[in-house]
């Protein structure tokens, strides 16, 4: 996995596969990793480009807090350091966010984008989630643990009444090699938590989908509706099943309602 330095930090990444280009933003502390089991699948008809956000993997870990433009500065430098673009684009959760903030400030870069359980601005019910789960972080709790007390937030009954396969997924937490530190953990929550899309939304003219499952509880549908209603080029779809972590718990649902729209965009 190369590095490069952009905006003065140094970003892992790596590309993969064959075809038009395709950039994947994970999630708050999360790294390329959480793309491991899509990025093939998307490899076969993609030039994938996979990276970790500053602040977790093998990218650095600068003083935060990190502002969400901060991270679409990132992405947008990576970008043009590998003269791909422009790229469509799926970002997930905060991935989502960093993505809002390039289809306002870095357009040009993009060719299409897929806001995947992606929101707005925070809540008072995720500003309490973010908190319980910093303290957590904080007192030093097993990140398994601190898995497992977040799975309702994230995956449906389908998942979560299956024990073995609950725990299986928490254990993944213990074997990733390169873990996010809390400092980095706390620098991304911290920009993220009072970031607000709202105001210039309306100014991005990307060919956008903003795509959440009906289950999910921690970035509800109403903020992916509120999202599609203010992106002037958006297309709202909602999948019947599927939570925060719909990409994992209904990886072939939600995988296909992204390459279909990927494909009819590069139709059009």
């Amino acid at each position: 996995m190369p590095t490069t330095t952009v905006n003065g930090i140094d970003i892992h990444y790596d590309v993969t596969g064959d075809g038009p280009p395709l950039l994947l933003i994970s999630g708050l502390g999360s790294s390329s990793l959480a793309w491991a089991l899509a990025a093939p699948r998307l490899a076969e008809q993609h030039t994938v480009i996979t990276f970790d956000n500053r602040g977790t993997g093998r990218s650095a870990v600068p003083p935060g807090p990190y502002a969400i433009d901060d991270l679409a500065d990132d992405a947008a430098g990576l970008v043009e350091h590998l003269g791909l673009g422009p790229v469509a684009a799926v970002g997930w959760s905060l991935g989502g966010s960093v993505l809002q903030s390039m289809l306002i400030r870095h357009g040009r870069l993009l060719s299409a984008a897929v806001l995947l359980n992606a929101f707005p601005s925070y809540t008072p019910v995720q500003d309490a989630w973010l908190d319980a789960g910093l303290a957590l972080r904080r007192a030093g709790v097993d990140p398994v643990a601190i898995g497992i007390t977040g799975m309702p937030w994230v995956f449906t009954p389908r998942l979560l009444s299956d024990h073995a396969a609950a725990h299986a997924q928490a254990e993944l937490a213990r074997q990733d090699p390169h873990p996010t530190t809390l400092a980095g953990f706390e620098a991304q929550a911290a920009g993220l938590r009072v970031y607000d899309s709202r105001p210039d939304l309306p100014k991005a003219e990307t060919p956008t989908l903003v795509l959440t499952g009906a289950e999910d509880v921690l970035t509800p549908v109403a903020q992916s509706v509120e999202i599609a209603d203010l992106l002037p080029n958006a297309t709202l779809q909602v999948l019947p099943r599927g939570s925060h972590g719909m990409l994992v718990e209904y990886p072939d649902d939600t995988l296909a309602a992204i390459t279909a729209f990927l494909a009819g965009r590069a139709a059009a």
